[in-house]
């Protein structure tokens, strides 16, 4: 019976980087007996093509919004029927998508349904989830939300007293052991996201992931320092949350996204950016606090930590964050270089595209003019045959 590591997430604990890492090194991980498949013929689109898992938590709606449930399941048995033939080939499958994680809850019987299906084609299923500090992954989530589609404009004072992370289960307890019902106790494999909690050898987030899930790392991987999702910075998030404001920006598919990006990773590393903290820190204690019980349980029942302590790192007193009016002309004016660059290089290549259409134009008009002239000059010939031959010459 070959095992399916089934990595929920969750969001923000570096699973982009994680993602990639497996995908580019599938070779590897193929000579130590585990597959990650990538998920053929599906049409998730590039933003899911190392998010293997995806099929589990793909929700599709029509043109009125409405659940198409049907579609759902056809991309399930299809996938399904890929992994059964990885399952001969491989002990180990790895699949990872993030959004599980909450995506679950809006399935009827999804736990019960993933493992029946899996036990079908002869596979048992580990969960794999990455827990972080509830302040600090809200926070991560909020510029997340900011930075990218589906965007937000609330700030996130009024976004975190709206609760608008009502769809991210935070009571951490709660929502495992929902899980741990039908996948068992003992198939959960929960890790912390703390640097200082990093197993493995290096104590990094990727040894700490290989060793949960039994790989070796070795001199056949492939390794990236790149950040694979990196966060906006300073007064760049309040740039991007005011623009998500702006009446018809969003249906103009957050085109400015990327030179927005790209000057915000400019400016960091120009001026490495202070630590500074979303909450006050009297508020985020009091936010931490009714976690306490939920987090105590976690440690205690899936980690097997007598002390009940979860997470490690101190709830340090940060500064607030706020705009930084004495630079935020550097960062616009950054921002706005970024973007004139951008359209500047296009029209250059507009242009270069004109030059050669032009060229090609001008190539087949002497083409069009040289067949012209061989059109005359066979009328020509064609009239006088007619007229030797109406003579009775020919």
């Amino acid at each position: 019976m070959a095992t399916v590591y089934l990595c929920i997430g969750t969001q923000k604990t570096g699973t982009t980087t994680l993602q990639r890492f497996m995908a580019r090194n599938a070779v590897a991980l193929a000579r130590q007996g585990y597959c990650y498949p990538r998920m053929k013929g599906l049409g998730f689109g590039k933003i899911y093509k190392n998010r293997n898992g995806h099929f589990l938590a793909y929700i599709s709606r029509d043109e009125s919004r409405q659940r198409n449930y049907l579609e759902e399941k056809e991309k399930r048995e299809r996938a399904y029927g890929q992994l059964a033939q990885a399952a001969v080939d491989y002990p180990n499958i790895v699949l990872f998508d993030e959004i599980i994680w909450y995506q679950c809850r809006k399935y009827e019987n999804f736990w019960q349904d993933v493992i029946a299906e899996f036990q079908k084609i002869g596979c048992e299923v580990k969960v794999v989830v990455y827990l972080r500090r509830q302040d600090q992954v809200l926070q991560s989530l909020w510029n997340q939300r900011v930075k990218r589609m589906p965007c937000i404009a609330k700030g996130f004072d009024a976004w975190i007293a709206d609760k608008g992370y009502s769809y991210f289960p935070v009571d951490y307890y709660a929502h495992l052991m929902e899980i741990s019902k039908f996948v068992g106790k003992e198939n959960m494999l929960v890790r912390v996201f703390e640097r200082g909690q990093f197993e493995g050898e290096g104590n990094s987030l990727l040894s700490d992931y290989l060793q949960t899930i039994g790989v070796q790392l070795t001199d056949d991987f492939k390794c990236s320092q790149e950040e694979a999702n990196p966060a906006l910075y300073g007064n760049f998030i309040e740039l991007k949350r005011v623009m998500n404001g702006v009446p018809g920006y969003l249906e103009m598919e957050d085109f400015m996204w990327a030179e927005l990006m790209s000057a915000n990773i400019y400016q960091a590393a120009q001026n490495k950016p202070g630590k500074t903290d979303m909450f006050s820190y009297e508020d985020k204690q009091a936010f931490l606090r009714q976690f306490e019980g939920s987090n105590r349980k976690v440690a205690q029942e899936f980690l097997g930590r007598e002390d009940g302590v979860l997470f490690r790192e101190p709830v340090c007193a940060l500064p607030k964050w706020k705009v930084d009016d004495g630079t935020m002309y550097q960062d616009l004016t950054t921002f706005l270089v970024k973007m004139f660059c951008r359209y500047e290089n296009e029209v250059k290549g507009l242009n270069a595209r004109i030059d050669e259409l032009e060229k090609m134009l001008g190539a087949l008009a002497k083409e069009q003019k040289k067949l012209a002239n061989q059109k005359s000059l066979a009328s020509r010939g064609y009239r006088k045959i007619k007229k030797f031959v109406t003579k009775g010459i020919l």
